[in-house]
């Protein structure tokens, strides 16, 4: 009785949450990302500002959910997070949540959004006050885009699989991490997500809830110094032997393809 009890709390909660995640989305695009515009001219500083806010704002957001007892979060080695610049931060994906998860450890970020963000009334005007790089379908300007962000000193967060990752199947990275890091000659972080019991995961609902409550931990792990590979190879090679490195490193992190 008290499980089924629990559980239907944290379908409950899980609803309000995503209700408060949507309208803190919503306010920030119409009170507070305007008055930002009318204080700072300057489009990078607006943008370094709102990134600010987007990450105390998800932090809050994460210390809610857990307060409402929905999930348990937990995080090893997040102090490297906060100190990175100009770092490519690539991730697993396994659960909806990955991105606030990583977002609310770092001030100074901007991640690849689907075009469907853009057409969200609640993201986007936080998109776009935060600089975020669209995916419209153009993967060199993605990639132009991406690259001069890293220069310019920001932080990056990108799912190299392309989707929300599937337990138990094989690692499959695509190549456009590797292309940007060289190009833009940017280190990249190593992190792992994980959730267990599973939640969130690629087409599940948001009301289905694991039977106990769900431990996110992030796991902070490698850097990886990319000028060795593209001082030793012509950068496409270069692009082709990073991915195998990030590949074969993130199954030994995972143990995907092993279980």
């Amino acid at each position: 009785m008290m499980q089924r009890l629990d559980r239907f709390w944290r379908q409950c909660g899980t609803g309000i949450s995503f209700t408060l995640f949507g309208l803190g989305g919503l306010l920030l695009a119409l009170f507070v990302f305007p008055f930002i515009n009318l204080a700072y001219r300057d489009k990078a500083r607006r943008a370094q500002i709102a990134q600010r806010i987007v990450h105390r704002t998800w932090k809050l957001f994460m210390r809610i959910v857990v307060a409402m007892r929905v999930l348990d979060f937990d995080t090893d080695g997040a102090a490297s997070l906060r100190g990175e610049t100009g770092t490519l931060v690539i991730a697993n994906h396994p659960s909806l949540l990955d991105i606030v998860l990583i977002m609310s450890l770092m001030e100074r970020t901007q991640c690849v959004v689907k075009a469907a963000a853009w057409k969200n009334p609640f993201m986007r005007g936080v998109i776009r006050a935060t600089n975020y790089i669209p995916n419209l379908g153009d993967p060199e300007q993605v990639i132009d885009d991406c690259v001069a962000a890293l220069k310019s000193g920001n932080n990056l967060v990108i799912f190299p699989e392309g989707s929300r990752t599937v337990p138990g199947q094989k690692v499959r990275l695509q190549r456009g991490f590797a292309n940007i890091a060289i190009r833009a000659g940017a280190p990249i972080r190593l992190v792992t997500v994980t959730c267990t019991p599973p939640m969130l995961r690629k087409g599940e609902k948001w009301y289905q809830c694991p039977a106990s409550r769900p431990l996110y931990r992030v796991r902070v792990c490698d850097l990886v110094d990319t000028d060795r590979f593209a001082l030793a190879e012509i950068p496409s090679r270069a692009a082709r032997s990073l991915t195998a490195h990030v590949t074969r490193r993130f199954e030994e992190l995972t143990a995907y393809g092993t279980a």
